[in-house]
């Protein structure tokens, strides 16, 4: 448990570092990559979480590959193997939302460019991400939390911790409102205000907890997080393809199934997911967990 209440503060503190340097640098993120405040909030954030990292792993003496869930002898054929059942779980949670109409392609927009296009930009956008997380919450976090702790309670905390980043993502800034230092803090602010409409996300929070749990379940018995960031990527890319390609019929009378978070995700995905978690437990229980602890 301390492992896990210092990386929470941890993360927690460089979005507050952000926020205290956003009002300076927001000219510099905003001329490089057209970022609004908010958005600029956040990925400095995310940035300052990663470039800092090293020194809060060495605190804890999580410094050599089998710690940091590097060592695995067949890397990228783990990292593929996540990435097609990624892409299958997502595939199968996009097919049912495409036959109950929920999600219908847009009119004139699946064509052989459109389609590559996506796929490039999920690719690489999912493995940045994907790898980035990853390495965050099943690699480093979760052996820290292992040496103490069972799975599946390191396995249910990682997961909240990792549905709740999601949904604290600053708030855009005012109309007419002057970027300063009390208004970036508004807005992180205002992000973790998000927290306490939980009832209108409810459905999305969920599947993106069983996702975290899905995720730590594969980094516990592969003994890597490589399978977890193939994993991660497929379900991005997924995403990617289904927001380019077709968009959200508010109209069907299955509209239940997904949550406003990115009208995929909702109580179809954390169905689709408890399903997912039970297979591979199963498939995998016969194999002795592999130690994360050292």
């Amino acid at each position: 448990m301390p492992v896990f209440l210092a990386f929470v503060l941890y993360f927690v503190g460089c979005m507050l570092l952000s926020a205290l340097l956003l009002p300076w640098l927001q000219p510099l993120l905003h001329a490089l990559f057209g970022a609004t405040p908010d958005r600029a909030l956040y990925r400095f954030g995310m940035l300052l979480t990663f470039l800092g990292l090293p020194w809060l792993l060495r605190w804890w003496k999580l410094r050599d590959k089998k710690s940091l869930g590097f060592a695995h002898p067949r890397p990228w054929r783990e990292l593929t193997r996540g990435l097609g059942w990624g892409m299958l779980i997502l595939g199968l949670i996009l097919g049912v939302l495409l036959m109950t109409g929920v999600r219908q392609p847009k009119p004139g927009a699946i064509t052989l460019a459109t389609v590559l296009s996506a796929l490039g930009a999920g690719l690489v956008s999912g493995l940045a991400v994907g790898l980035i997380e990853e390495f965050f919450f099943r690699g480093a976090l979760q052996t820290g939390m292992r040496r103490s702790l069972a799975f599946w309670p390191t396995a249910l905390l990682i997961g909240l911790f990792y549905a709740v980043v999601h949904f604290i993502r600053p708030t855009p800034l005012a109309n007419g409102a002057a970027l300063n230092l009390f208004s970036a803090l508004g807005m992180l602010w205002g992000g973790l205000g998000n927290l306490a409409e939980f009832a209108d996300y409810a459905d999305s929070f969920v599947a993106l907890l069983l996702a975290g749990m899905l995720l730590s379940l594969t980094r516990e018995r592969t003994g890597s997080f490589h399978f977890a960031t193939g994993l991660h990527a497929g379900w991005v890319i997924m995403i990617r393809i289904a927001k380019r390609l077709s968009e959200t019929n508010h109209d069907s009378p299955w509209i239940f199934l997904i949550g406003d978070y990115d009208n995929i995700t909702g109580w179809l995905a954390a169905g689709v997911i408890v399903l997912f978690i039970l297979i591979y437990d199963q498939v995998t229980r016969s194999k002795p967990l592999r130690s994360t602890t050292h």
